[in-house]
């Protein structure tokens, strides 16, 4: 036991030397006064600041602006589509609103306490909002809050509207709430200081200025901080979650700490109070690096996408949203265009996984802000194709528009094997495989309208564990194209093959650093029934060491190939330097598939970029250039 103790204080010193866990202990201990006051931690201090912005006569000076901006809130949220239904938020936004009164910890018939209850008299206006920053719901105090408000303003023409405010995007249990989230907040609070600085008391900026830190801290995790914390998590694991948990006793029943636990009980007084102090001095810091580091949404989603073999470049680990496109669908931008404003990975569809209260697991896929005429049509086929979303999806303003949403219960928040296996229950099921078959034929009749009717008929829908590539269509292209046998591989899900060229660079850039399919060369081409019934075919650059990967990428710009800066990175893996899909109308027709696999691989993108690197698997070698890639 000393032996093991001594050990544990051995790593907490080094955690005391890391620069990283200096650094990120001083980005949490900047000067905030509302943090001296404790408002960050409590529910109830929040609602007192939201009292005071929401008041108009209030000593902030910004009159009904916040209060405007709040309802304006309310009507841009997809997710309030429909329960505003009637009312006339149009007349409130030109209205005054200098009777308004506000009202904290409002007593209703049941002793029940609503957080926040607004009254506009002149304009007949309530407003009963209930504000959970971290803190669930009770059963029954919505029904309970919106009752009594509606018993106590029964005047006709009154309107009465109930709000859920959130932190973090929950869903009310009484659906004729509406949602309204903390980011909601701090972005109406930043465009009031960000336009009407010159204007505003430096009191008052000031003050705003602290409670805006405050909501970052909850809401917005900045990619400096939750690098720092990954980093000082992988290097001093063992130390962070000895100091978190010898003073958090509510992750004992977790199968991975309780060897912690036991060393933990076994501890002397002086032993516990040099803990508890050393905690104490560095809890915040402790605490964010503890969750950031130990994220199980996180490491699952890692997980996820290694088995769901996709490219870096296709999926972020974000640790409240991790969200990733299937790797196909960087073909559509030449269709949809870009996203006319910045947008999760930079494409026009996204999908992310999130924790909903309840212990559940839900998936998301949405429609970005792409430019409005292809943004139109494209939701136009989708909704030809059966696909709901929001009536007003398809209006002339709107940005974002959500096509799939979809819960699984997780079992064990606890267990990522548990949350893993809920990830591919939602990825796998038939609904989001249908979805994915009818947004590929929506962009393609997007794309080629001759087609439209074609994809309708005929497109093959199949089940991804049942997908089987012919291997005499593989074999038909390869004998047609002169791909020696050694040359190739057939798998039944993504047969692939090399050129000589690629062997060549091997030569001089080595073999890979994991390996890597069959052949562990920097190039490789391979073909993928997808599941939406296309062929696609995929150039890729491969996992090699570090600085080989990094000289090959610039020989390769030398000669005008573009490359995103995280693929010049030490640590990256994977390139796509080509895809492309053909829809296969008949997957039996073996001459048919071959035909076209022979299409997608004579597509003059495909072969300028085989030219560049023919050329320079040439340069260096002696061999004279040939008139062929071969």
């Amino acid at each position: 036991m000393e032996e093991m103790m001594t050990h544990s204080l051995e790593q907490i010193a080094q955690l005391e030397h890391s620069k990283e866990f200096a650094r990120l202990h001083q980005k949490f201990h900047q000067f905030n006064p509302l943090k001296v006051l404790r408002v960050d931690q409590f529910e109830i201090r929040h609602s007192n600041i939201l009292a005071w912005l929401l008041d108009p006569n209030e000593t902030h000076q910004l009159g009904s602006f916040f209060l405007k901006k709040l309802l304006t809130r309310l009507v841009m949220r997809a997710e309030n589509e429909g329960k505003g239904d009637g009312i006339d938020f149009l007349s409130f936004l030109y209205s005054s609103f200098h009777d308004a009164e506000v009202s904290r910890e409002v007593k209703t018939h049941t002793n029940r306490m609503i957080d926040l209850l607004v009254h506009v008299p002149s304009q007949k206006l309530v407003l009963v909002i209930e504000n959970k920053f971290h803190a669930g719901e009770s059963d029954g105090q919505l029904v309970d809050y919106l009752a009594y408000a509606k018993a106590e303003f029964q005047e006709p023409g009154y309107t009465v509207l109930p709000i859920f405010l959130t932190l973090a995007n929950e869903e009310p249990s009484d659906d004729s709430y509406l949602l309204l989230g903390y980011e909601d907040v701090l972005e109406i609070i930043e465009q009031q200081l960000e336009f009407s600085k010159e204007t505003t008391a430096d009191a008052i900026y000031d003050f705003l200025s602290f409670y805006i830190e405050v909501l970052k801290e909850q809401l917005v995790h900045d990619a400096e901080s939750v690098e720092l914390a990954l980093t000082v998590y992988e290097e001093n694991k063992n130390a962070i979650d000895f100091l978190f948990l010898s003073q958090n006793d509510n992750f004992k029943k977790q199968a991975v700490y309780k060897g912690i636990y036991k060393q933990l009980a076994k501890l002397d007084d002086s032993e516990k109070t040099a803990l508890r102090k050393i905690y104490s001095a560095k809890k915040k810091t402790i605490d964010f690096v503890f969750n950031i580091g130990g994220n199980v949404i996180r490491e699952a989603f890692l997980d996820f996408v290694k088995e769901a073999d996709m490219p870096e470049e296709a999926y972020s680990a974000n640790i409240r949203f991790p969200n990733f496109v299937l790797p196909d669908w960087f073909d559509f931008q030449e269709t949809l265009g870009k996203p006319e404003s910045a947008y999760w990975l930079g494409e026009a569809f996204i999908i992310w996984f999130e924790r909903q209260v309840g212990e559940r697991l839900k998936i998301t896929v949405e429609v970005g802000p792409i430019p409005y005429a292809e943004r139109y049509r494209l939701l136009t086929e989708l909704e030809n194709r059966d696909v709901s979303f929001q009536k007003s999806g398809k209006e002339e303003g709107k940005k974002y528009t959500k096509i799939y949403t979809a819960w699984t219960d997780v079992g064990d928040w606890a267990s990522k094997q548990e949350v893993l296996k809920s990830m591919f229950v939602l990825y796998d099921a038939p609904e989001l495989n249908d979805l994915f078959r009818k947004i590929a034929e929506s962009v393609e009749a997007m794309a080629d309208e001759e087609e439209a009717v074609l994809l309708e008929k005929e497109v093959v829908s199949y089940k991804r564990e049942r997908a089987t590539f012919s291997p005499q269509a593989f074999r038909q292209f390869c004998e047609a194209q002169g791909v020696d046998e050694d040359e190739r591989k057939y798998h039944f899900r993504s047969p692939s093959f090399i050129l000589p060229s690629f062997s060549r660079l091997k030569e001089r850039f080595g073999e890979t650093r994991i390996k890597w399919w069959w052949q562990n060369g920097p190039f490789l081409i391979w073909f993928e029934q997808l599941r939406d019934g296309r062929l696609k075919l995929v150039l890729e650059l491969g996992p090699l060491y570090g600085d080989k990967r990094v000289a090959l990428i610039d020989e390769l710009e030398a000669y005008g190939l573009e490359f995103k800066p995280a693929s010049k990175q030490k640590t990256a893996k994977y390139t796509r330097l080509f895809t492309n899909t053909k829809v296969i109308d008949d997957w039996q027709d073996d001459s048919r598939v071959a035909d076209m696999m022979t299409r997608l691989y004579e597509d003059p993108k495909l072969q300028e970029v085989l030219r560049i690197i023919e050329m320079i698997s040439l340069e260096k070698s002696g061999i004279q250039e040939e008139s062929k890639w071969r």
